[in-house]
């Protein structure tokens, strides 16, 4: 075909067009970066150094090493009987429970659902039926089920094994789910018992709060434990549930002491199978989906966050009082979404003393809150949602949806050292470095700290310490 002479003068005006659209874009872009934002900053840490408090930090280490030896009776054990079983060589399960089926397996039935870790496949649909069956014990009765539902969950973050659900429908399971006391996943014969936890359904109108805490590995110094428990226990948080991966065993024995006190504390086995080079950060997704359904009516609301993580309302005395209003407010939520601001350790102090307690000194943080979904964490409510992610959820249970909660009413504020750390905006075109944003002082936490300077665990703190107050 013979196309006109004016045809042939619109498309090369059409592809002038686009090399000139192509050719600005590049060089208003190569601008924005090279002129708006300033290259990465330098990294030093602008602490001013306190000998006192360092040295009350020191005797408080030393003192309460001495004070647990005392305390021989204490053993370092785990609350539950779960732990990380081998089914096949690319399928590992740690936790089992009897619930309501979710509606992609049944919408009238109980199911047991089986929470692990499987390989990824390219040739994996998001949802199938598996090739692995179960059976549940009752007694002495054994009954083999049908073939297992398997949901793999997205974010594996580029690692070869992803967090992973195994359903297996009881719809001609006559007799009453709850006699169940054993159930097995298996492809050909069966190897291994699950104790099953049963997870009853049952509604309550008041607010009650647990935390979870990501697998914790490395040394954790034991006043940032206090200053991370006492916080939280004075904001609302009636259960903490921590997941022990790899911790000195001090920091488990003083853990097992503060179970001894008034504090409600579970402490979880998490020997994780597989290294972070075959599964992202310890497993911190299967943690996640445990943390959500192990938190199914028991709890009215569950905080998932990490030890330098601290979720601080705005408008509130309380984060009870802050659910309390965003529950009444958002009558159809099923997790609310909390913002992060970075509180960098390469800011300086803006304060005339000093606290053992490393959230009541820094009080500047960056002026620009992140994006919901970048780097947030969540408050959900564990009835309501099917899949946690790291930063926001995945997936909620039919009719119910996730709440972005503003920064004015409340913030995630995150204690940590900040070198190196891109902020991205506009449709993650562009980015700066967080170290080159505008700081703001923020005292929203400090000025509450008279709730925490009176709490029992800090009192014992101080008196372990020799001294009279948190402020030097």
């Amino acid at each position: 075909m013979i196309f006109p002479h004016s045809w042939h003068v619109r498309q090369g005006k059409r592809f002038l067009v686009f090399i000139i659209y192509g050719v600005c874009t590049f060089f208003i872009v190569s601008y924005l970066k090279s002129n708006i934002y300033p290259k990465k900053d330098n990294c030093f840490v602008n602490e001013i150094i306190n000998l006192k408090s360092k040295e009350i930090i020191y005797n408080l280490e030393v003192n309460l090493k001495y004070f647990l030896e005392k305390f021989s009776n204490l053993s370092s054990t785990s609350d539950a009987s779960d732990d990380w079983v081998q089914i096949t060589e690319n399928v590992f399960i740690y936790s089992a429970y009897i619930d309501k089926c979710p509606s992609v397996v049944s919408t009238s039935s109980f199911c047991v659902q089986f929470i692990g870790i499987s390989l990824m496949n390219i040739t994996d649909k998001d949802d199938s039926i598996s090739d692995f069956k179960c059976a549940l014990k009752s007694e002495s009765n054994i009954t083999r089920l049908g073939f297992a539902y398997l949901k793999k969950l997205d974010e594996h973050h580029f690692k070869p094994y992803t967090a992973a659900f195994f359903y297996c429908d009881l719809q001609k399971f006559t007799t009453d789910p709850s006699s169940i006391d054993y159930v097995a996943l298996y492809k050909f014969s069966i190897s291994t018992w699950f104790e099953v936890n049963y997870l009853m359904s049952k509604k309550s109108s008041s607010v009650s709060i647990n935390l979870c805490v990501r697998p914790l590995y490395g040394l954790y110094p034991s006043v940032n434990m206090i200053e991370f428990l006492t916080y939280y226990k004075t904001m609302g948080v009636e259960h903490f549930t921590f997941y022990r991966y790899n911790i000195s065993a001090s920091m488990h024995l003083f853990l097992e002491f503060l179970k001894s006190t008034n504090l409600n504390i579970e402490i979880r086995s998490w020997n994780v199978p597989l290294s972070n080079d075959l599964l992202h950060e310890f497993g911190q997704m299967v943690f996640t989906q445990d943390c959500i359904v192990r938190s199914k009516y028991k709890f009215s609301h569950t905080i998932i966050v990490d030890m330098d993580e601290y979720i601080v309302p705005k408008l509130h005395l309380d984060i009870t009082s802050l659910i309390s209003y965003l529950d009444k407010k958002y009558e159809n939520a099923g997790s609310y979404i909390i913002p992060m601001v970075l509180f960098c350790d390469e800011f300086s102090y803006d304060k005339p003393s000093f606290s053992i307690f490393h959230i009541l000194n820094n009080n500047k943080r960056q002026k620009t809150p992140w994006k919901h979904g970048y780097r947030s964490k969540y408050i959900v409510r564990p009835d309501r949602v099917l899949y946690g992610g790291i930063h926001f959820i995945w997936m909620h249970e039919e009719n119910w949806q996730e709440v972005e909660v503003s920064d004015a009413v409340a913030l995630l504020h995150h204690y940590r050292r900040c070198c190196g750390i891109l902020q991205t905006w506009f449709f993650e075109l562009f980015s700066f470095y967080v170290l080159n944003d505008d700081v703001v002082i923020d005292n929203s936490l400090i000025n509450n700290s008279y709730k925490i300077a009176n709490d029992d665990l800090v009192l014992f703190t101080l008196n372990l310490s020799n001294v009279s107050s948190l402020y030097i």
